[in-house]
């Protein structure tokens, strides 16, 4: 096991990024590229990272490089072998910050020192968007590149596209869930309880006194140790399955998310591909309009139409675009859904109910909506090409959580919940008909597992905010375990009833709910088959006697490695 120190936030920068940030937020003048291909004149011209190079949809012979800029000055790419390309910036008109977002920059209470170099009550300038698609690459290749930036930043880093259709390649993901970045995670810690397994009670029921105990860390350096544990297993890329952010209308969360992955605090982005997948906090808020309002998903979407490229749904409404899509890497297909919204008139058939999902353009789920028929022509197709075959989607269906009630809005003191998952139940008669291998959800918060008809459904939400147990004590003590099919219960596992605590006087030594993420090996086996290993892995934060975190992390797997054997 390794272990982590966790830098100061002073001190704190990636180890691809070269050079030196200015001060300056100036822009200038753009310039064409030079007869010898450079980019303007240094001298004069300069131009700093808002969000740093990160990749999108790689394909067998094709990559995206994105990043954002304070100027609109184009940007250099240089992919080893391959050539120089130059970025055209085109100004992102969706990434404005609210009344209320520019006070909390300039307020007492901005610890996390997010945009300190905005001058006072002014808001951060809209950023420019560069983006070039590298074509004519090698399939399952990785290739040396750079991103620059005139007189100031040079990022280095790799690229690697998909193996080729049909290849027998090993491929290894990341799966996370639920770190709902917001500034406010510096100096923010969260509750943190206990399974009362330890003390002869129940594992899914709360250990007395533990309910209001605050975890030793706080998001934010949490969050970050998730991350840098996450980089050092070296994936071929990285699924999110929703709430990447606290509130996906607001730009200081959107901020947050990227000095975690492309940013001052880390750079797995720069690396490591994003496959993102909607939560309902990527419909949620508005600095005018409201939490779950139509204004409020509007803005979130554009949001998020902004940073990610994914492929096409061939979806009749342009804003039902990169909510669902699939991807191909070699053997591997994910599929990913959109489970922000149902039938609004149906309460058994809607994971919102207090979101007007037509109204705000958000896609249907449920049989025979225009995504479920995409679904079954997807799946259907890889399973016929013999893909081994992931799904993710944020509502986690068949789980323990507050959100794993029933849906409806009683309150969860009632046992009811009006953001409940258990409307994408609705999927698993398709995921066992075209042999799904694995289904990635989160909300629920919790880490854990079930099996159902061959089907392996994890939650991994604890990638970066809270670390809830199955209820939501004591508003209710009612865990909703009953609620499982028998084979779900059978078959269940969870970090917090599973993975009990173990002290040492005042000095957590092993075991309970900490922040981490699902890594996915997929490996050949014999001349057709696949053999599937799931390992959930966390940081651990180190104490001393005392019980008082020393800054340090150990990178460690809970007790549950699942093995698949996928026949083709």
């Amino acid at each position: 096991m390794k272990i982590f120190q966790l830098a100061l936030l002073a001190g704190l920068a990636p180890a691809f990024l070269v050079g030196c940030l200015d001060s300056s937020s100036s822009s200038s003048t753009t310039a064409p590229p030079a007869a010898d291909g450079s980019v303007g004149n240094p001298a004069t011209e300069t131009s700093r990272f808002r969000v740093q190079p990160y990749l999108q949809h790689p394909t067998e012979s094709a990559i995206s490089v994105v990043w954002f800029t304070d100027s609109e000055v184009p940007g250099e790419l240089k992919v080893e072998g391959v050539g120089t390309f130059i970025s055209e910036p085109v100004l992102a008109e969706n990434l404005g910050y609210g009344e209320v977002e520019v006070a909390y920059i300039h307020g007492e209470t901005n610890f996390s020192a997010t945009h300190a170099d905005v001058p006072a009550d002014a808001a951060p300038a809209l950023p420019y968007r560069h983006h070039v698609r590298v074509e004519g690459l090698q399939p399952g290749t990785e290739y040396a590149y750079s991103v620059s930036q005139p007189g100031n930043d040079v990022l280095s880093a790799t690229l690697a596209t998909a193996p080729a259709p049909g290849a027998r390649a090993n491929v290894r993901f990341l799966a996370m869930s639920d770190m709902e970045t917001e500034p406010e995670s510096t100096n923010k810690t969260v509750a943190w309880s206990a399974s009362s397994v330890m003390s002869g009670g129940d594992k899914l029921g709360t250990e007395p006194g533990t309910e209001s105990r605050q975890y030793p860390v706080d998001q934010t350096d949490g969050f970050r140790a998730n991350l840098n544990y996450a980089s050092s297993r070296g994936p071929d890329f990285w699924l999110i399955a929703g709430d990447l952010v606290e509130k996906g209308g607001r730009q200081l969360d959107w901020d947050e998310f990227w000095r975690h992955t492309a940013g001052e605090w880390g750079g797995i982005a720069s690396s490591t591909p994003i496959f993102p997948a909607l939560g309902n906090h990527e419909n949620y808020w508005h600095p005018e309009g409201g939490g779950y309002t139509t204004a409020a998903a509007t803005l979130s979407y554009d949001k998020w139409n902004s940073y990610w490229e994914l492929p096409s749904n061939q979806a009749g409404d342009s804003r039902h675009q990169k909510r669902y899509y699939r991807v191909d890497y070699g053997p591997v297909t994910v599929v990913t859904l959109d489970s922000s919204n149902g039938d609004d008139s149906d309460p058994a058939r809607d994971t919102n109910l207090l979101l007007n999902g037509a109204e705000a353009r958000i896609p249907d789920f449920n049989r025979n909506s225009e995504q479920w028929n995409w679904a079954v022509r997807e799946l259907a197709d890889a399973q016929a090409q013999g893909q081994v075959i992931f799904v993710q989607f944020h509502h986690t269906a068949f789980g323990t959580g507050v959100h794993s009630l029933m849906s409806g809005s009683a309150g969860i003191a009632n046992n009811e919940d009006n953001q409940s998952g258990m409307p994408m139940r609705v999927y698993h008669e398709l995921f066992t008909r075209y042999g799904v291998t694995g289904v990635i959800s989160g909300h629920d918060e919790l880490l854990e597992y079930v099996e159902l008809d061959g089907v392996h459904y994890w939650d991994v939400g604890f990638a970066g905010d809270g670390l809830r147990g199955p209820g939501y004590y004591p508003t209710t003590s009612y865990v909703p375990y009953d609620l499982l099919p028998p084979e779900a219960q059978a078959s269940h596992w969870s970090a917090h009833g599973d993975a009990p605590e173990q002290w040492n006087g005042n000095q957590l030594v092993d075991g309970g709910k900490h922040y981490g993420f699902m890594e996915v090996d997929v490996r050949p086996k014999g001349e057709y088959d696949y053999e599937v290993v799931m390992t959930p892995r966390y940081a651990f934060p180190l104490m001393n006697a005392e019980g008082e975190a020393t800054g340090e992390f150990d990178y460690r797997q809970y007790n549950k490695v699942v093995r698949v054997d996928v026949n083709r």
